[in-house]
């Protein structure tokens, strides 16, 4: 790697010597939205997790990616499942997305909707994205799941976003259109 310094990776270092703390941290300084992975057990009861690993991956046909720990408690049930819903947190959801990260019974109080296959979909959200699961691959110590788009919907909501371990939301300062820096949503320049 040219050019490359400083306390991460020096000359003779092997990716590999990555410290796991260091490397945390560092991808913590890029900002994410917050969404509720869902879908139903075995036995039909709605399971949800928050995730701040979502991406869009394919506009044709429309694909999306998202990424989960295979030591996770939840990743028998998302490897299994054939669809999976994703909920895009709207600002106002800090406390559901917290919810979603705890051991209780996650859907107790939280009021939601049957969407396709009967998969949970968020009251309150950003937008709803509904999938089936086309392919699953190893990612190192995570599962990275590929979902078809099958239905979706949004609101003229402001997003909920994770930023260095906090939860952040967009000032209407700081707020920019992706028209004003020559950029589209989703370009590959």
């Amino acid at each position: 790697m040219r050019g490359v310094t400083g306390a991460g990776l020096r000359a003779g270092m092997s990716v590999s010597a990555i410290d796991p703390a260091l490397f945390r941290s560092t991808m913590g300084h890029f900002p994410t939205g917050v969404s509720v992975m869902s879908t139903r057990d075995g036995e039909g009861r709605p399971y949800g997790i928050t995730v701040s690993s979502f991406a869009s991956l394919s506009l044709d046909p429309p694909l999306v990616q998202w990424s989960l720990g295979c030591n996770a408690f939840s990743y028998p049930l998302f490897s299994k499942a054939r669809h999976f819903a994703v909920s895009i947190l709207a600002d106002d959801q800090e406390e559901v997305s917290r919810r979603f990260c705890a051991s209780e019974d996650r859907f107790a109080g939280v009021m939601h909707e049957e969407g396709l296959f009967g998969l949970p979909l968020l009251d309150g959200a950003l937008a709803w994205i509904e999938c089936e699961l086309v392919n699953e691959f190893p990612g190192g110590d995570h599962a990275i799941f590929i979902g078809e788009v099958l239905r979706l919907r949004h609101w003229q909501k402001e997003p909920l976003l994770h930023w260095q371990g906090k939860y952040h939301r967009l000032s209407a300062q700081g707020s920019h259109n992706f028209a004003d820096c020559g950029l589209r949503a989703g370009s590959s320049q």
